[in-house]
C-alpha cells in the first residue's frame, strides 16, 4: 500500500498553508496598523482583503485547468 500524496493529502496542505499566510500577515501588520489608530475589524477585515486576492485568483485558475 502506497501513499499518493505524502504524509498530508493535498487539502491539508493548503489549510496549513493558509493558516500560516493569515498568521504571519496579522503578526507583521497588525500591531503597526493599530498603533497608528486603525480599529482591530479594519485591520481584520484589511488583513483577509490582501489574503482573499491571491487566493480567489489560485481557485480561478485551478477551475479554468479542470
Amino acid at each position: 500500500m502506497t501513499r499518493r500524496h505524502g504524509l498530508f493529502g493535498p487539502n491539508a496542505v493548503r489549510i496549513i498553508a493558509l493558516v500560516l499566510a493569515v498568521g504571519i500577515a496579522f503578526t507583521v501588520g497588525g500591531p503597526y496598523l493599530i498603533q497608528a489608530g486603525v480599529p482591530l475589524l479594519g485591520v481584520i477585515a484589511l488583513s483577509l482583503l490582501v489574503l482573499g486576492v491571491p487566493l480567489l485568483a489560485i481557485l480561478r485558475s485551478e477551475k479554468s485547468r479542470r
